[in-house]
């Protein structure tokens, strides 16, 4: 077996750090039902400070259900100010969300590939080139 050197354990230990960071941004962009439902209450909150400006928000979610403080709030501003708080735009946002979240999910997982394919491709040409010795002429 050949040694290996201190160049290409350090550019192996790169790859790998990048590896770890793009599975790590990858999972905190991963969309899930609950994270899209919190976008969705978020949303109805924008929609209810820009219909009553003395709004003042609460955010008392227990247990990831974003879907009963979301009818609540719904509920409530449409009682109160009827269509000038409709939020059709927003449940069609979050129904099309729910419907490509399959598709979204394939496209992070083929962008961190490529990704990491990318900085491994110019770490080896960054390791080859520093083991490369300089012409003399």
């Amino acid at each position: 077996m050949t040694p290996v050197s201190s160049r290409t354990r350090l550019g192996l230990a790169l790859a790998l750090a990048w590896l770890l960071v793009a599975v790590a941004a990858a999972a905190r962009d991963w969309p899930t039902p609950a994270r899209l439902a919190e976008e969705r209450y978020r949303t109805a909150l924008l929609l209810a400070n820009a219909v009553d400006k003395t709004f003042l928000p609460t955010v008392a979610v227990s247990d990831d259900d974003w879907q009963g403080p979301y009818h609540l709030l719904v509920n409530d501003f449409t009682a109160r100010f009827g269509p000038r708080f409709d939020v059709a735009a927003i449940e069609a946002r979050h129904d099309q969300a729910l419907l490509s979240l399959t598709t979204e999910r394939v496209r992070i997982v083929v962008f961190t590939l490529l990704a990491t394919a990318a900085i491994w491709w110019l770490l080896a040409t960054i390791c080859t080139a520093l083991g490369q010795t300089p012409h003399r002429t």
